[in-house]
């Protein structure tokens, strides 16, 4: 009986050896008791006792977890990103400064281009006036002042009205032009002396009156083709008001100069400078005053219009580039049929020089119409070839003909007052009272309507 209860209590205590942990984890292999605990930085099993200084909860002695601190990134960033901006701006004031130093370097290039283009002009200008005789040119008894030239016989070969101040650039030139708004303005031609303006937005009628009278003391009827109403700003800077004398001494030299004669020698080309315009219109000589003045950028201008312009080939290949390199928003030409102008202007910078010897005779001496036969059967006065030739050469030009019912090529088709009926045309009546047409205590009639066409046609 004892044996049988001792073997019972060593079958128990079995039983509670072999349930202890200790007792599993050496049948197992693996701890299966005491805690794992954060020490030194890292997990530690410590296998009875808990976890030093309190531990034994694995959650509770891990310790927490700050977020990290990107602060010193954050300003190595900041100090990388200030120091690329400041790399930038460093290259862009850089390459800012090339472009002025190119743009200095361009401008003087193109002055001096401009000047020795000016010189050999000048040259073939004088070699050719020496060639026509004093009766081609009408200047038979008439001395130095007669020409209205400064300077004339003072500086021996270079002399001609040509001064000492065309032999540089302009003094203007590489300052940085002002403008002043002045609305639209009209720059007129040959013989045609006169300044008047008006503020934009100011009636027109002290303006019209001030045209009027310097027309009346130059014993001219220019005041006709201005209309007041439409420009703002008038100039007429010949050097004389009778044709030939301006024609001779100061147009002629426009023409081989594209308009810098009058620019430089011209003191009411000082009213012209620094203006800007919506509309510039520019007659006859006048072409060649506005071409220059936008050459040299003394002038700004929106849109030209140019009526019976004196022009060359090259002159309106510059045209075609004000408008080609946006200087100018458009450039519009509008020519009457027979306007002798512009197929002379062309037609004396196309030809030889003997033949310009024939050309200068007919446009100075009295009537002018002999030897112009010798120019008029070319093509350039037929107004079809005209057009044609202007839109060749610069097709930028915006290209619109009258009809002038003349028999020959003649200065009455070329008057401003002609182009300013004509553009002008509505073909609707004036509605003006006809004189004498009252009948019967009835108010007299209106003008009838005239047709645009009939406008220059044979009376």
């Amino acid at each position: 009986m004892k044996r049988h209860l001792f073997a019972a209590v060593l079958l128990g205590l079995a039983v509670v050896v072999m349930s202890s942990p200790a007792a599993f984890a050496q049948g197992s292999g693996k701890p299966t008791g005491g805690t794992q605990c954060f020490i030194g930085g890292k997990w530690v099993f410590v296998p009875s006792g808990g976890c030093p200084a309190g531990g034994g909860n694995p959650r509770v002695n891990q310790p927490s977890q700050p977020p990290p601190d990107n602060s010193a990134a954050a300003a190595e960033a900041e100090r990388q990103r200030q120091q690329e901006a400041e790399r930038r701006k460093v290259e862009a004031e850089r390459q800012r400064q090339q472009e002025i130093e190119a743009q200095r370097k361009h401008d003087e290039e193109e002055a001096k281009r401009k000047q020795e283009e000016f010189e050999r002009k000048k040259r073939e200008a004088l070699s050719s006036m020496k060639g026509i005789s004093e009766n081609e040119l009408g200047l038979k008894g008439a001395g130095a002042g007669d020409l209205g030239l400064k300077d004339i016989g003072d500086t021996g070969g270079g002399g001609l009205g040509l001064k000492d101040a065309l032999n540089s650039p302009s003094p203007h030139k590489g300052i940085e032009r002002q403008y002043t708004y002045a609305g639209n303005g009209l720059i007129a031609g040959t013989s045609w002396s006169l300044y008047a303006s008006r503020k934009p937005g100011e009636p027109e009628q002290r303006m019209c009156d001030a045209i009027k009278h310097q027309a009346k003391l130059a014993r001219s009827s220019y005041d006709l083709g201005v209309d007041c109403t439409r420009y703002q700003f008038v100039l007429g800077m010949a050097a004389s008001l009778d044709w030939s004398t301006d024609l001779k001494s100061r147009v002629v030299f426009d023409e081989l100069t594209n308009g810098q004669f009058s620019a430089n020698e011209q003191s009411l080309y000082d009213k012209l400078r620094g203006k800007q315009f919506d509309e510039l219109g520019c007659h006859s000589n006048g072409a060649m005053i506005c071409l220059a003045a936008l050459e040299n950028e003394d002038i700004k201008a929106e849109h030209v219009v140019l009526y019976g312009p004196q022009v060359t080939r090259e002159s309106l290949e510059m045209w075609d580039k004000l408008v080609r390199f946006r200087r100018v928003k458009s450039v519009k030409v509008y020519i009457n049929e027979n306007d002798i102008v512009p197929g002379v202007s062309i037609a004396f910078a196309d030809l030889k020089e003997t033949q310009a010897h024939q050309v200068v005779g007919a446009a100075v001496s009295p009537g002018g119409y002999g030897a112009a036969k010798v120019i008029e059967e070319a093509p350039l006065f037929e107004i079809d070839s005209l057009k044609r030739t202007i839109n060749e050469t610069s097709p930028r030009l915006l290209v619109e003909t009258f009809p002038c019912a003349r028999d020959r090529l003649s200065f009455e088709c070329h008057a401003m007052s002609m182009y300013k009926s004509k553009v002008n045309c509505t073909g609707k009546s004036s509605g003006k009272a006809v004189p004498g047409t009252a009948l019967h205590g009835k108010d007299e009639l209106p003008e009838p309507p005239m047709p645009c066409e009939a406008i220059g046609s044979k009376p």
